[in-house]
């Protein structure tokens, strides 16, 4: 989408935390200049004027998104007006796709697929189902054979993208791909896509979350929004690594600062970590070795906590980007981080935390029943 003289007009909300409210703003920016203003919906007083924002772009811009502004973090919940609309619906449309178990550890060359041909993930989450009803729920609205979800221990991935005519597209991509036939469902129109959206994502609740012998990663904003997480999880899936649940999350300030809290006061960059996992969504991951990897307590081996937890830190690699690349290039931050406060992603530093910072993620942020699935 070119830049001209063209405005884009949301509605954005902002939680103050200080009278406990949520406010409203008129939010404008301007693309060309790269420029944000804003007013204050309720008094109708300017609480922003034109004001350059180099860290962000037009791409940031879209229903949904979270926007760090001048440490505040807003919510774009509404287009303010019919030219915004018109400028973005056709390019903000959304599709769901759900793997099913049998291609779930063929989720990364999927996302990889969709993102490479400039699609951005919106939503994510692996599904372990409870009971027969759910299964037949599922199979009906995806119209296949509901064994496939009962012969396979994997979970199965609803995962959500954005972009230009994405419903056609998708289903372009996968017809003409190596993952034709085999059991990936995508909706054929607008109306499908929004049913699969109401069952896979905001209906169904229930965890693939094990919280055992476990570590916590989480792929941080700008990777999101660089198109990453497909090469991420490959990345970690190939070391040895079985990732048991993933999900997508938006955090508020008050909970990324909470999840990071045993940084604060250790690491000088501690606010600027918060900012950056406040700045859009993030994907949390819980991440296991594979059995024939973890060695055995009982003959003198590594705790099998300790094991993952130390390893997927190793293969982290350092959280200076730079010293990354320059001696341990082959890891996470030395392929995808940017800077020390933009470095791929975030992993779990001790092993008793491991289990304590996934169960933030899929038990306390998610509110999910837990199933004994695998």
């Amino acid at each position: 989408m070119e830049c001209n003289e063209r405005v884009l007009s949301f509605i954005a909300e902002w939680f103050d935390p200080h009278p406990q409210i949520v406010k409203q703003y008129l939010l404008k920016y301007h693309c060309k200049k790269n420029e944000v203003e804003m007013k204050d919906i309720q008094t109708k007083r300017i609480f922003l004027r034109k004001t350059k924002i180099p860290s962000l772009k037009e791409s940031d811009f879209f229903l949904g998104a979270n926007i760090l502004l001048l440490s505040r973090d807003l919510k774009l919940i509404e287009y303010a007006d019919s030219v915004t609309r018109k400028l973005l619906e056709d390019v903000d449309e959304r599709t769901v796709c759900v793997l099913p178990p049998a291609l779930y550890e063929s989720f990364g060359d999927i996302a990889m697929l969709l993102e490479n041909a400039g699609f951005t993930l919106v939503d994510l989450k692996s599904i372990c189902f409870g009971d027969v009803e759910d299964v037949e729920a599922a199979a009906e609205l995806l119209n296949v054979d509901p064994r496939e979800f009962l012969i396979r221990p994997e979970p199965l991935v609803a995962i959500s993208f954005r972009g230009a005519n994405s419903i056609a597209v998708v289903n372009e991509l996968i017809r003409s791909s190596s993952f034709a036939g085999l059991g990936l469902s995508c909706p054929g129109n607008a109306e499908e896509a929004l049913a699969y959206s109401n069952f896979f994502m905001d209906r169904y609740s229930r965890t693939t979350a094990t919280f055992e012998e476990c570590s916590c990663c989480v792929i941080k904003p700008h990777a999101i929004k660089e198109r990453s997480v497909g090469a991420i999880f490959n990345d970690i899936i190939s070391r040895g690594f079985v990732v048991s649940a993933v999900a997508m999350f938006c955090l508020e300030r008050a909970a990324a600062a909470e999840f990071l809290e045993v940084y604060d006061g250790v690491v000088p960059e501690y606010s600027e970590m918060v900012d950056e996992m406040c700045s859009g969504s993030v994907v949390a991951l819980e991440v296991r070795l594979k059995p024939q990897l973890l060695g055995n307590p009982e003959e003198g081996g590594t705790d099998r906590q300790e094991e993952v937890v130390e390893r997927l830190r190793a293969h982290a690699g350092p959280w200076d980007v730079n010293m990354a690349k320059e001696l341990y290039s082959d890891t996470i931050r030395g392929r995808f981080g940017r800077d020390r406060i933009r470095n791929a992603i975030h992993c779990t530093d001790l092993p008793k935390d491991g289990i304590i910072e996934v169960e933030y993620f899929f038990k306390i942020l998610a509110g999910c029943q837990y199933v004994d699935g695998w």
